[in-house]
Formats: C-alpha cells, sequence, structure tokens
C-alpha cells in the first residue's frame, strides 16, 4: 500500500502538500505556500510525488530520446548495424528503469527507518516521564517557607525536585487575562499571600504561527499580564519576575503552525510558572 499524498489550501490561501504513510502518521510535508497550485505539485514531485500518469510520460519521454539517439548514431554510421544500437539502447533503458525502482524502494525503506526511530524515542521519552525523574509534587506536599525560584525552570536536573504551580491560557493572537484565568489565577494568589517568602517567575509562551519577532513580543506580554493581575491582588512586584519564550520551548508539536484551533496551538498559547525545591 502506497502513501497518500494530499494537496489543500492552508488558512492563508496558498496551496501545500502533505504526505501520509498507511499507518496514519504524516511523512513528509510542504515547508511554505505556493501561489499556484501548479507550483506546488512541482514541489511535491521533487519530495517523491509520482501519478501513474507521470510515470507512463517518463517513459515515453525516455523512449524518445533513446529513439533520437539512435537515429544520430544511424545517421553517423550511415545506418548500418542500427539493430545493435538499438539494442544497446535499450539495455541501458532497463538498467536505468531498474535503478530508479531501486531508488524508489530505498526512499520507502529508509522513511520507515526514520518513524521506527521516532516511536522509540518517543516510547523512551513516556517512559522516563512515567518514571517520575525529576520528582513532580503539588504545593500541598512542601512547606512554602522553603521554596526558592528556579531561575531557568525548563529542564530541570535529575535531583532536582520541581514543582508545578500552575499555567495561564491565552486566546490566539491575545494578552488580555479571559475570565477562567483570572478564577485560577485567584487561587495562586491565595497561596501566595499565605506564602509570604515565596518568589516566582513567569514564563510567557505562543503558538507557533507568526514571526520570531511578533511572538517574542507576545509571550512577553502575556507573562507581564499575569504579573501585573497578581500585583493588583496584592503581591509585591519584587516576588515576581517575567520572561519570554516566544514560539521556541513549546509544550506540543504543531504539525500545522496555521490551525490556530488544534490542542497543540492551544496548549502554547500560555504562561507557566514552576518552583524549583532545593
Amino acid at each position: 500500500m502506497s502513501d497518500k499524498w494530499e494537496f489543500y489550501k492552508d488558512n492563508q490561501g496558498q496551496w501545500r502538500w502533505r504526505r501520509t504513510a498507511p499507518n496514519g502518521n504524516i511523512v513528509g510535508a510542504a515547508t511554505e505556500g505556493y501561489v499556484n497550485k501548479a507550483d506546488c505539485e512541482g514541489n511535491a514531485r521533487r519530495n517523491g510525488w509520482e501519478t501513474e500518469e507521470m510515470i507512463e510520460e517518463d517513459k515515453a519521454e525516455e523512449k524518445a530520446q533513446i529513439n533520437a539517439k539512435a537515429n544520430d548514431l544511424y545517421e553517423k554510421h550511415g545506418f548500418k548495424g542500427g539493430s545493435e544500437f538499438a539494442a544497446g539502447f535499450e539495455v541501458e533503458r532497463v538498467r536505468e528503469m531498474r535503478y530508479r525502482v531501486s531508488h524508489h524502494n530505498m526512499q520507502r525503506n529508509l522513511m520507515v527507518t526514520i518513524v521506527i526511530l521516532l516511536c522509540v524515542i518517543i516510547v523512551i521519552m513516556l517512559f522516563n516521564v512515567m518514571k517520575g525523574d525529576p520528582k513532580t509534587t503539588t504545593l500541598s506536599d512542601k512547606s512554602m517557607s522553603e521554596l526558592k525560584v528556579m531561575m531557568l525552570v525548563l529542564d530541570p536536573k535529575m535531583d532536582e525536585e520541581v514543582i508545578v504551580f500552575g499555567d495561564t491560557h491565552f486566546d490566539y493572537d491575545k494578552s488580555s487575562l479571559t475570565p477562567e484565568a483570572k478564577v485560577l489565577l485567584d487561587a495562586d494568589v491565595q497561596i501566595l499571600k499565605n506564602n509570604p517568602s515565596v518568589e516566582i517567575r513567569m514564563a510567557g509562551y505562543t503558538s507557533a504561527l507568526g514571526s520570531e519577532e511578533i511572538n517574542q513580543a507576545l509571550s512577553e506580554k502575556r507573562a507581564n499580564a499575569v504579573r501585573e493581575y497578581m500585583i493588583e491582588k496584592g503581591i509585591a512586584p519584587e516576588r515576581i519576575t517575567v520572561i519570554g519564550y516566544g514560539r521556541t520551548k513549546p509544550a506540543l508539536y504543531e504539525m500545522d503552525p496555521y490551525d490556530t484551533d488544534s490542542k497543540e496551538a492551544q496548549a502554547n498559547m500560555r504562561v507557566l510558572f514552576e518552583i524549583n525545591v532545593k
């Protein structure tokens, strides 16, 4: 069973292609959009897309080239030994066809190997998460008076114990807090008021759509929006620092950056803050 090729228009109205394996995994996709579908198909063909009609056209073109070369040789040698020349070119044609089939099979096997390796990596990552290293706990499990801020909240070391304090999500391209987000933050504010020695660091993130500069600024606005809300609720400004990561370090990989309603994009539009327990 061969891979499935799809051509579609993204949210910007530009043509893109996507290649899906029989097991449902996406094994290839256009890295940019095209105004004309023909240009998109040309890019897909350079990446392995072929139809039966294309293969027949290639065969016909190859046959025409062989006949042209044979005719040139016939004329050069006074039409003597023409059948021998034709037989020689036929051998070359068969050899070229075998090479193309072998190359196609090699590409397919390479793609299958990559998919298998990715599956193995995912299984290993899930195993490490379920194993519990580093140990993750909740705020209620440890005295808040002993907690300190972890200045680099991502990629904790194996001997660190990380407390997940919470996250706040935003609408696409927005830095204003939703009513639901304020309700969750009110609970966090109360915890901070009950533990005045705790300091936290807000880390803002965005989805993949948009330029690096715009998303960087948006992530900082989101982090500052959470900080300002907590200050309004009575938390001392010096207890809260902020950092923006833009579209880097996503929580989930977005297969289609233009689909801002996907669960992956929604998960990445957030402000996260964590506390490191020494």
